[in-house]
């Protein structure tokens, strides 16, 4: 890689293809490997909308994505999900999958990727970006001004619902401007991400 800016790439997981989804599949194992889980089980998750069915315009589930070549070297998702609150429905920007290829790291490829992630905060389409994250990833969110969320975390579509659908110990909230985060439980409405 070169000392100016990537190129990002941006593809809707309506549009994407087969073959960048286990592009981006082969990346996600690498960084994240588990026993049984395989490039293609990565790109079924990944073509499939884990957002709401309907949203507005330009809001659509996407990946956003950096290669070298055909190499895809980092990645992350967003997509746009509707929680309930305390003080009624709030539509959410989702971020997951936020991953460099280790022989890359260092290039402030992950910078890249979640500022173009959380565009939509940024420009006041959505008033927040909510994901989880570990507490070594903490320290990378942090430098962005993410917050720690300390409400209740709860899926009501799940069997038990009083289970946070959230895997990670940390739920962070990248957060925009003039709109006060709310106090009390936050339904996901959905399963973790």
């Amino acid at each position: 890689m070169s000392d100016h800016p990537p190129q990002l790439e941006t593809i809707r997981s309506s549009e994407m293809t087969r073959a960048d989804a286990v592009a981006i599949g082969e990346l996600l194992v690498r960084v994240w490997p588990k026993l049984g889980v395989t490039p293609e089980t990565r790109a079924d998750v990944l073509q499939t909308d884990r957002g709401d069915a309907t949203v507005p315009a330009g809001l659509e589930s996407r990946s956003i994505l950096i290669r070298d070549g055909d190499k895809v070297i980092g990645h992350a998702s967003a997509f746009i999900r509707t929680v309930g609150t305390t003080t009624g429905d709030m539509m959410i920007s989702a971020l997951g999958s936020v991953c460099t290829d280790p022989d890359y790291r260092g290039q402030r490829i992950g910078e890249y990727l979640v500022r173009e992630a959380w565009r939509w905060v940024d420009e006041g389409r959505v008033p927040f970006s909510l994901f989880q994250t570990s507490q070594l990833a903490k320290k990378f969110y942090d430098r962005f001004g993410c917050l720690l969320v300390d409400n209740q975390i709860i899926d009501s579509t799940s069997d038990d619902p009083s289970r946070s659908p959230f895997k990670d110990d940390h739920i962070v909230r990248y957060p925009g401007s003039g709109r006060e985060w709310p106090s009390g439980t936050i339904d996901l409405r959905g399963p973790g991400y």
